[in-house]
């Protein structure tokens, strides 16, 4: 049986992840796991504000790509050198009960959101591991955490993500999903996932995005009660909120706020005001009641004023109920985003996240991919067996579209009877024509009857692939070009096919 090797931080919530998979699927009996420190400095700057907002987007990350994982924002990262030296010496003694003492030492942190460079959390954690509470911690071990960090860092690994070594040479890096995590421990090779801060839609918990300048130990309490039921994003600056907003769009947005209160005002009058994409709640939080902030607030558009002199429970109660009116407006915008025979995207939906897709690939400098398919001789179909027919055929093409693509923030779009387009952001021309594949397989699988076809006599479609890194002067309009010259191509060529095209970029 093969061995692995994981270099991981007690301290990141992507390691976290990856040792609850290993643990649910009795895997980590293969496992060599070595700690190390993805940020030995954390102790510095926990607390600052821009560490707060990537923890932040971290947690929300993991729980996008792992949705069956508890994991919710803690306080802050904890220092986990010492946590580390006594799993490390737990091992000497007992190698399962060091296991199961890493796993509360996990849980402890991403999922109760203690402090495990706190002594009495590490003590209780010994204690329900069943092993003695006071452990020897010596030289022997500290060489050994330096020994694993040495190793890590010189096998151009530093990245603050979990990797695993195969003993025959294999790597993943990051947190791939179930299916490729199981690939890989069966002798497969997978695509690793790097980018751990690639920006991804929200997992089905909704979001609430949280601006607070002055620090978030105020409203810490407020958090707390929150972190569990919502993903919780904490943009840092102005700049880092807007772009926010372009990208990931909350569910809610609660502006706390001492020293940018005509900002913020200009800022929530801006949201509520312009309300063609989407509709988000902006709510004030302020530490005190005061009737004249409280009513410049509503005339800007807030949707309500908190006081932070409340119970926290009163505060989460409220918060919940915007969220709740939220639900409901998503679901009655629900009908004018999706088609209503094929339950796909509309055109109008399309239209806009090619936009939105497109600004943020020129952001991060990553690729963004698109296919355009069409159904084969469709009309002749419609012709010959009926419009409830080709209505039928239409919804089982889209539907199997749908579940040939496997990403959360990867997009089917019906563009006009009978096509279909599929957004694929950070993806390349490789991976998009591959997965062009996958659907053209997929609907041949399904084997309609269709006698009045010259290409074949089941449903089939034709594909373009297309896949640009977008510059600061171009347009999305040039990836749909591109995407349909492929499909062009496809159809020219006999049907039936995937057809790339090529730039010169």
């Amino acid at each position: 049986m093969l061995q692995y090797t994981v270099y991981a931080d007690l301290n990141c919530p992507f390691c976290y992840a990856l040792h609850e998979q290993l643990y649910r699927y009795g895997l980590l009996n293969q496992v060599d796991w070595r700690l190390v420190e993805h940020a030995p400095e954390i102790g510095i700057y926990n607390k600052s504000a821009e560490s707060q907002a990537e923890l932040a987007s971290e947690v929300f990350v993991v729980r996008s790509r792992a949705p069956g994982i508890d994991v919710a924002l803690p306080r802050f990262r904890s220092d986990s050198r010492f946590a580390s030296l006594c799993v490390i010496e737990a091992e000497q003694q007992d190698t399962e009960k060091s296991i199961e003492l890493r796993r509360r030492l996990y849980r402890a942190l991403w999922v109760e959101g203690k402090d495990i460079a706190d002594v009495s959390v590490i003590y209780d954690c010994l204690k329900e591991t069943g092993l003695p509470t006071e452990l020897d911690i010596t030289e022997d071990q500290e060489n050994q955490l330096t020994d694993w960090q040495t190793a890590w860092e010189e096998g151009n690994f530093n990245l603050r993500i979990p990797v695993i070594c195969a003993e025959d040479g294999r790597v993943s890096l990051g947190l791939p999903s179930p299916e490729d995590l199981k690939a890989f421990f069966k002798g497969e090779d997978i695509i690793s996932q790097e980018q751990v801060r690639e920006s991804c839609p929200r997992a089905e918990q909704q979001t609430i995005a949280i601006f607070c300048d002055h620090g978030i130990e105020k409203i810490w309490p407020m958090i707390a009660t929150l972190r569990n039921e919502f993903n919780i994003l904490l943009p840092s600056s102005k700049g880092e909120l807007t772009t926010l907003l372009a990208e990931d769009q909350p569910d809610l947005l609660l502006l706390c706020t001492e020293q940018q209160w005509q900002e913020m005002l200009s800022l929530c009058q801006e949201i509520t005001a312009n309300k063609d994409d989407y509709t988000l709640p902006v709510a004030f939080v302020s530490a005190d009641l005061d009737d004249q902030r409280e009513l410049d607030a509503y005339n800007a558009g807030a949707a309500d004023f908190l006081t932070l002199n409340r119970a926290p429970a009163v505060l989460q109660s409220r918060i919940q109920i915007l969220m709740q009116l939220k639900q409901s407006q998503d679901q009655l915008a629900r009908s004018a985003r999706v088609d209503g025979l094929t339950q796909v995207n509309n055109r109008r939906e399309f239209e806009r996240n090619i936009e939105m897709e497109w600004r943020r690939a020129q952001r991060s400098k990553r690729s963004l991919a698109l296919i355009m398919l069409d159904i084969d001789h469709f009309k002749p179909f419609n012709d010959g067996y009926g419009h409830l027919a080709g209505d039928g055929c239409l919804r089982t093409v889209a539907q199997t579209i749908k579940h040939s693509i496997q990403r959360a923030q990867d997009m089917v779009c019906r563009y006009g009877g009978e096509e279909f387009v599929v957004i694929l952001p950070e993806t390349d021309l490789d991976g998009a024509q591959m997965i062009a594949e996958r659907i053209r397989k997929a609907i041949a699988k399904l084997k309609i009857n269709h006698e009045f076809s010259s290409t074949d006599n089941t449903i089939t479609i034709s594909a373009g692939v297309a896949c640009l890194s977008p510059s600061q002067e171009g347009s999305p309009h040039e990836l749909i070009l591109l995407a349909d010259q492929g499909l062009y191509q496809a159809k020219a060529q006999g049907r039936n096919q995937v057809a790339i095209v090529q730039t010169s970029e």
